[in-house]
C-alpha cells in the first residue's frame, strides 16, 4: 500500500538522519545556501563568456563531446562536468549550472561532514565542523559561479575519504580478500577524476599517493588487482596525454604551462635586465610582449600558422561571445606557449633572483582573503564575512607590485585583506604532515588517523608549494580549495586532544 511506502521512506529517510552527521550538515548548509541567495546573491554566468579555462561557451554548450576532445590547454573533466548539463538541459544556462553547483556544494559539505567522522570526530561535531568549513564565504562563494574551485574542493575531500575508507578496510581486518581491491580501486578513480579536472594536480601527485596505498597493502593484493587498480589512471591520463602528443605535438595535460611559468617570473625582473636579455638573443619577441595576450600581439613573431583542425575552438582566436577574450585553445597558440616556457626558463636560470623575489610575492598572496562577499548585495553574505573575519584574524595590508620590471597587473600598492589565522592553520599543517612523515619514515606504526593528516598535509603542501612556484597572483584562489580540509583537520585535531586531556584527567584520581 502506499502509506506503507510512505512509512518505510520515512524510517530510512530517519535513519540516514541518525546514522551520519553528512545529511544534515548538508541540509543545514542549504538553508544557509538560500538565505544568501534569496537575501541578494544571483548566480552568475560572466565566467562562461571569458573562462580562460573553457573552450568558448557557444561551441562547449552545443557540441561538449567534441569541444572536450579537441581540447589541449585544460584536462578535460570541468569542460565536460559544465557542457553536458547545459547542452542535455531544456532550462537556460542560468538555471542548469546553478542547479550543477548547487549539487557541487551540498556534496562538498557530505564529504567534509564524512571526513570528520573518519577523523573521529561524533555525529553533532562532524555536523558542526562540515557547515563552519563550507559556509565560509571564500568557500560558498563558489557555489555561486561555474568555476572549478568549489568541485576541485570536492574531490580533494573525496580523495581524503577514500583513503580513510581504504585504511577502515585494513583495520577491520579484511586484508587478503577482495574487499581491499575495491576501496583502493575507488581511491585510484577519485584521484583520476582530480588529475582530469585540474591541471595543478599533475600525474605525479596520484601517483605518489597511489603508489604509496598499493605498497602498504602489497600483500593483500593479487598481481591482478594491482593491474586493474593502476591501469584506471595509467590509461585514462596517459591516453590523454598521448591523444595531446599525436593531435598536437604536447604531451600534457595543459599546454599553456609555458606562458603560466612566464607569468611567473618575467614581470618580476628588472626592466633593464630584461631588455639586455633580449638583445643577447637570451629571451624573444614573446618575453617582451607579456603574458597571455590577444594572438594578434604574437602573430609577427611566430611561423605563419595555419590551423590543422578547422574545428571552431581550435580556429578560431578570439572568442564570439567576448570579443576581447583570446580563445587560447586556439591551436596557433601551442608554439607561443611553448616559446614563452623557453624564455622563462632562460630568465630563472639567469636572474633566479627574480624568480625568487616572485615566489615570495605569491607566498604572501596565499594568505590574501577574498574582498567580493564583504562588499555583497546580500547582507546574509556580509555578516558571514564579518563573523568569519574574527576567526580569520584579518589585517589590512598591502599587495604591492612597485618595483617590477613589467607588472601585468599594473604599478600598483593596492589594499588587501590578509589572515593570521590561514597563515598559522598552513604553516602548522605543513608542519603536522612533516612530523607525521619523520615518524613514518622512522618505522613507527601511523594509525588510520595519523595516515589520512598525513596524507591531508601532502595535499595541502603540494598545492600551496606547485600554485606558488609556476604561478603569480592565483594562490589565494588556489588556497580556497584547501580551506575545508584544513579546518576539519584542524577541528577534529582540538577533539581528539581536549578527549585524551579528559581522559587523562578522569583516570589521574584513581591512580
Amino acid at each position: 500500500m502506499a502509506s506503507d511506502r510512505v512509512v518505510r521512506v520515512v524510517a530510512r529517510a530517519r535513519r540516514r538522519w541518525s546514522a551520519s552527521a553528512a545529511v544534515p550538515a548538508a541540509l543545514t548548509w542549504l538553508v544557509g545556501y538560500l538565505v544568501v541567495a534569496l537575501s541578494g546573491v544571483a548566480f552568475s554566468t560572466a565566467y562562461l563568456g571569458f573562462g580562460w579555462q573553457l573552450t568558448p561557451w557557444d561551441v562547449l554548450s552545443n557540441d561538449p563531446l567534441r569541444s572536450a576532445w579537441y581540447l589541449h590547454v585544460q584536462p578535460p573533466l570541468w569542460n565536460l562536468f559544465l557542457g553536458v548539463p547545459a547542452w542535455l538541459s531544456p532550462w537556460s544556462d542560468a538555471i542548469t549550472l546553478q542547479i550543477v553547483m548547487l549539487a557541487v556544494g551540498l556534496a562538498t559539505v557530505a564529504l567534509a561532514a564524512k571526513l570528520a567522522e573518519l577523523l573521529g570526530a561524533g555525529r553533532r561535531a562532524a555536523w558542526i565542523i562540515a557547515v563552519a568549513a563550507t559556509l565560509h564565504p571564500e568557500v560558498l562563494k563558489g557555489a555561486f559561479e561555474p568555476n572549478y574551485e568549489l568541485g576541485v574542493a570536492a574531490l580533494l575531500l573525496a580523495v581524503l575519504v577514500a583513503l580513510a575508507r581504504v585504511l577502515d578496510v585494513d583495520s577491520s581486518r579484511l586484508e587478503g580478500t577482495s574487499k581491499i581491491a575495491r576501496p583502493i580501486g575507488w581511491l585510484a578513480a577519485v584521484l583520476t577524476v582530480l588529475v582530469m579536472t585540474r591541471s595543478l594536480y599533475h600525474p605525479l601527485f596520484a601517483a605518489v599517493i597511489l603508489a604509496v596505498v598499493l605498497w602498504r597493502f602489497r600483500s593483500s593484493l593479487v598481481r591482478r588487482q594491482m593491474l586493474v587498480i593502476v591501469l584506471v589512471p595509467v590509461v585514462v591520463v596517459g591516453g590523454w596525454i598521448m591523444k595531446n602528443q599525436v593531435m598536437f605535438g604536447t604531451p600534457n595535460l595543459s599546454s599553456w604551462f609555458g606562458m603560466n611559468l612566464q607569468r611567473a617570473v618575467i614581470p618580476v625582473l628588472d626592466r633593464d635586465d630584461l631588455e639586455s636579455m633580449y638583445e643577447s638573443g637570451e629571451v624573444s619577441d614573446i618575453a617582451m610582449v607579456g603574458p597571455f595576450g590577444a594572438y594578434d600581439l604574437y602573430a609577427p613573431y611566430v611561423e605563419p600558422c595555419e590551423p590543422s583542425h578547422s574545428y571552431r575552438s581550435l580556429a578560431e582566436p578570439t572568442r564570439r561571445t567576448d570579443a576581447t577574450s583570446p580563445n587560447f585553445n586556439y591551436e596557433c597558440y601551442i608554439p607561443v606557449f611553448e616559446q614563452a616556457g623557453r624564455d622563462a626558463w632562460a630568465v630563472i636560470r639567469e636572474h633566479p633572483g627574480a624568480w625568487w623575489e616572485g615566489r615570495m610575492w605569491s607566498m604572501r598572496t596565499t594568505i590574501a582573503v577574498a574582498t567580493l562577499p564583504s562588499e555583497s548585495d546580500s547582507i546574509a553574505m556580509r555578516v558571514l564575512d564579518d563573523v568569519y573575519s574574527v576567526v580569520r584574524l584579518d589585517y589590512r595590508g598591502v599587495l604591492s607590485t612597485e618595483g617590477w620590471g613589467t607588472p601585468i597587473y599594473g604599478s600598483l600598492s593596492a589594499p588587501a585583506d590578509f589572515s593570521v589565522t590561514l597563515a598559522f592553520a598552513y604553516i602548522g599543517i605543513g608542519l603536522w604532515g612533516f612530523a607525521l612523515l619523520v615518524k613514518w619514515l622512522r618505522r613507527r606504526r601511523l594509525g588510520e588517523v595519523d595516515l589520512v593528516n598525513l596524507a591531508g598535509s601532502f595535499i595541502v603542501v603540494f598545492t600551496v608549494l606547485v600554485g606558488a612556484v609556476a604561478e603569480l597572483g592565483e594562490q589565494s584562489r588556489f588556497r580556497t580549495v584547501l580551506d575545508p580540509i584544513a579546518i576539519v583537520m584542524i577541528s577534529t585535531a582540538v577533539i581528539r586532544l581536549v578527549a585524551r586531556r579528559r581522559q587523562s584527567q578522569a583516570i589521574a584520581p584513581g591512580e
